[in-house]
């Protein structure tokens, strides 16, 4: 099923979730961001080359996911925690949406959250 999509929109509804969002981006399956916004205090910034590498490691590792679909149903999300940062990873047809939050965050109460802001953007497309 195709979705039309309003990438921006989506983006900043997610980053009003809660304060402790750092960003919230839409990588494409080639690990590129399509869109991408951030808390103007958030100045944790990975170097472009890095970004690039770890856009890239979400997507894989999403796009890894989806072969076990069949056996144990589909991705709704993943959660990466880390010593200072909580990254939550959702696929999104071929694309995949990235949320960076600060360690003070409930990681699934937020993803929860997510999944339902994202059901209510994916929408038929209008060229179907």
């Amino acid at each position: 099923m195709s979705s039309y999509i309003i990438l921006e929109s989506l983006c900043d509804s997610i980053l009003r979730l809660n304060k402790s969002i750092q960003s919230v981006a839409v990588i494409n399956n080639h690990g590129r961001v399509m869109e991408k916004i951030a808390r103007t205090k958030f100045t944790k910034q990975f170097p472009d080359h890095l970004n690039e590498l770890f856009c890239m490691s979400c997507v894989l590792q999403i796009s890894m996911g989806k072969d076990f679909d069949e056996n144990y149903g589909s991705i709704n999300y993943y959660i990466s925690e880390r010593s200072n940062l909580t990254i939550i990873t959702f696929p999104l047809n071929e694309n995949v949406i990235l949320i960076t939050a600060n360690k003070n965050i409930s990681p699934i109460t937020l993803a929860r959250k997510t999944t339902n802001i994202i059901k209510n953007y994916v929408k038929p497309s209008p060229y179907n």
